[in-house]
Protein backbone atom coordinates (compact mmCIF):
# COMPACT_ATOMS: atom_id res chain seq x y z
CA UNK A 1 0.00 0.00 0.00
CA UNK A 2 0.79 3.63 -0.78
CA UNK A 3 -0.11 6.65 0.70
CA UNK A 4 -0.73 10.16 -0.53
CA UNK A 5 -1.65 13.27 1.06
CA UNK A 6 -2.47 16.31 -1.23
CA UNK A 7 -2.49 19.33 0.25
CA UNK A 8 -3.50 23.12 -0.92
CA UNK A 9 -1.58 26.41 0.29
CA UNK A 10 -2.84 28.26 3.06
CA UNK A 11 -4.55 31.21 2.60
CA UNK A 12 -3.47 34.25 0.96
CA UNK A 13 -4.06 37.94 0.25
CA UNK A 14 -4.06 40.45 -2.08
CA UNK A 15 -2.66 42.74 -0.17
CA UNK A 16 0.29 44.12 -2.16
CA UNK A 17 -0.64 44.75 -5.41
CA UNK A 18 2.83 45.17 -6.53
CA UNK A 19 4.09 41.30 -5.93
CA UNK A 20 3.19 39.01 -8.76
CA UNK A 21 0.81 36.18 -8.60
CA UNK A 22 4.01 33.51 -7.19
CA UNK A 23 5.18 36.19 -4.88
CA UNK A 24 1.63 36.67 -2.47
CA UNK A 25 2.34 35.76 1.22
CA UNK A 26 0.18 34.31 3.87
CA UNK A 27 -2.75 35.84 5.41
CA UNK A 28 -2.39 36.09 9.52
CA UNK A 29 -5.34 33.29 9.11
CA UNK A 30 -2.94 31.27 6.61
CA UNK A 31 0.06 31.19 8.85
CA UNK A 32 -2.51 30.09 11.34
CA UNK A 33 -3.78 27.31 9.56
CA UNK A 34 -0.62 26.23 8.04
CA UNK A 35 0.51 25.34 11.72
CA UNK A 36 -2.94 23.17 12.60
CA UNK A 37 -2.45 21.50 9.86
CA UNK A 38 0.51 20.33 10.49
CA UNK A 39 -0.68 19.82 14.10
CA UNK A 40 -3.51 17.60 13.27
CA UNK A 41 -1.26 15.20 11.03
CA UNK A 42 1.14 14.70 13.73
CA UNK A 43 -1.79 13.80 15.72
CA UNK A 44 -3.13 11.65 13.26
CA UNK A 45 0.33 9.95 13.34
CA UNK A 46 0.60 10.49 9.44
CA UNK A 47 4.19 9.41 8.61
CA UNK A 48 5.38 11.73 5.83
CA UNK A 49 7.99 10.34 3.62
CA UNK A 50 8.62 12.52 0.97
CA UNK A 51 7.50 16.47 0.07
CA UNK A 52 7.10 18.18 -2.97
CA UNK A 53 5.90 21.55 -3.33
CA UNK A 54 5.41 24.56 -5.35
CA UNK A 55 7.63 27.32 -5.96
CA UNK A 56 5.18 29.99 -5.60
CA UNK A 57 6.22 32.06 -2.01
CA UNK A 58 2.45 31.08 -0.27
CA UNK A 59 3.51 27.20 -1.07
CA UNK A 60 6.86 27.60 0.55
CA UNK A 61 5.82 29.61 3.80
CA UNK A 62 2.68 26.99 4.07
CA UNK A 63 5.32 24.11 3.95
CA UNK A 64 7.79 25.94 6.59
CA UNK A 65 4.79 26.70 9.26
CA UNK A 66 3.32 22.80 8.72
CA UNK A 67 6.66 21.61 9.48
CA UNK A 68 6.70 23.74 13.16
CA UNK A 69 4.01 21.49 14.13
CA UNK A 70 4.84 18.34 12.22
CA UNK A 71 7.82 15.88 12.56
CA UNK A 72 9.50 15.20 9.32
CA UNK A 73 12.78 13.88 8.76
CA UNK A 74 13.19 13.85 5.13
CA UNK A 75 14.32 16.92 2.49
CA UNK A 76 11.45 18.73 0.70
CA UNK A 77 11.88 19.49 -2.52
CA UNK A 78 10.43 22.34 -4.33
CA UNK A 79 9.40 21.43 -8.20
CA UNK A 80 8.57 24.79 -10.33
CA UNK A 81 6.15 22.41 -11.91
CA UNK A 82 3.99 22.63 -8.97
CA UNK A 83 3.46 25.93 -9.82
CA UNK A 84 0.83 25.54 -12.47
CA UNK A 85 0.61 21.57 -12.72
CA UNK A 86 -1.86 19.80 -14.23
CA UNK A 87 -2.80 15.74 -12.51
CA UNK A 88 -0.41 14.54 -15.14
CA UNK A 89 2.33 15.54 -13.30
CA UNK A 90 1.45 14.64 -10.07
CA UNK A 91 1.05 11.18 -11.49
CA UNK A 92 4.50 11.27 -12.98
CA UNK A 93 6.18 12.58 -9.80
CA UNK A 94 4.99 9.83 -8.32
CA UNK A 95 5.88 7.48 -9.94
CA UNK A 96 9.46 8.29 -9.82
CA UNK A 97 9.59 7.51 -6.50
CA UNK A 98 11.56 4.76 -5.14
CA UNK A 99 9.49 1.65 -3.81
CA UNK A 100 11.00 2.56 0.08
CA UNK A 101 8.84 5.41 -0.13
CA UNK A 102 5.59 4.91 1.55
CA UNK A 103 3.68 8.40 2.00
CA UNK A 104 4.36 11.46 -0.17
CA UNK A 105 3.07 14.83 0.27
CA UNK A 106 2.39 17.47 -2.66
CA UNK A 107 1.68 20.85 -1.53
CA UNK A 108 0.27 22.84 -4.34
CA UNK A 109 -2.86 24.90 -5.72
CA UNK A 110 -6.38 24.64 -6.94
CA UNK A 111 -7.75 23.52 -9.30
CA UNK A 112 -5.53 20.67 -10.01
CA UNK A 113 -5.83 19.31 -6.07
CA UNK A 114 -9.49 18.96 -6.38
CA UNK A 115 -8.89 17.34 -9.74
CA UNK A 116 -6.65 14.86 -8.05
CA UNK A 117 -8.71 14.27 -5.60
CA UNK A 118 -11.65 13.28 -8.15
CA UNK A 119 -9.43 11.42 -10.34
CA UNK A 120 -7.62 9.18 -8.04
CA UNK A 121 -11.11 8.29 -6.09
CA UNK A 122 -14.03 8.96 -7.92
CA UNK A 123 -15.31 11.62 -5.60
CA UNK A 124 -15.08 15.69 -5.61
CA UNK A 125 -13.59 17.35 -2.75
CA UNK A 126 -14.04 20.80 -2.56
CA UNK A 127 -10.21 22.45 -1.33
CA UNK A 128 -10.34 25.18 0.67
CA UNK A 129 -7.02 26.93 1.33
CA UNK A 130 -5.23 24.44 3.86
CA UNK A 131 -7.51 21.85 3.23
CA UNK A 132 -5.82 18.36 3.07
CA UNK A 133 -6.63 15.25 1.44
CA UNK A 134 -4.96 11.50 2.87
CA UNK A 135 -5.39 9.12 0.22
CA UNK A 136 -4.14 5.13 -0.11
CA UNK A 137 -3.33 3.20 -3.31
CA UNK A 138 -3.73 -0.71 -3.90
CA UNK A 139 0.04 -0.66 -5.06
CA UNK A 140 3.61 -1.82 -3.88
CA UNK A 141 5.44 0.71 -5.83
CA UNK A 142 5.07 3.81 -7.12
CA UNK A 143 5.51 3.02 -10.67
CA UNK A 144 1.98 0.78 -10.36
CA UNK A 145 -0.25 4.02 -10.46
CA UNK A 146 -0.18 4.39 -14.07
CA UNK A 147 -2.17 1.27 -14.07
CA UNK A 148 -4.33 1.43 -11.37
CA UNK A 149 -4.77 4.71 -10.16
CA UNK A 150 -7.75 4.22 -8.14
CA UNK A 151 -7.24 5.29 -4.93
CA UNK A 152 -9.30 5.29 -1.78
CA UNK A 153 -9.70 8.26 0.64
CA UNK A 154 -8.66 7.97 4.10
CA UNK A 155 -9.45 11.24 5.53
CA UNK A 156 -9.98 15.04 4.41
CA UNK A 157 -9.78 17.92 6.77
CA UNK A 158 -9.49 21.39 6.39
CA UNK A 159 -8.94 24.09 8.88
CA UNK A 160 -12.45 25.20 9.79
CA UNK A 161 -13.54 21.65 10.60
CA UNK A 162 -10.65 21.59 13.67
Amino acid sequence: MKRLILMRHAESGWDHPDLSDRERPLTKRGRSDAISMGALLEKEGVEIDAIFYSTAERTRETLSLFLGDYTFNGKARYLDLLYSAEIRDYVDILMQLSPAIECAMILGHNPTMSGAVEFFTGRYASFSAAAVAYLEFDIEEWSELIEKPEGKLLGFWGPKSL
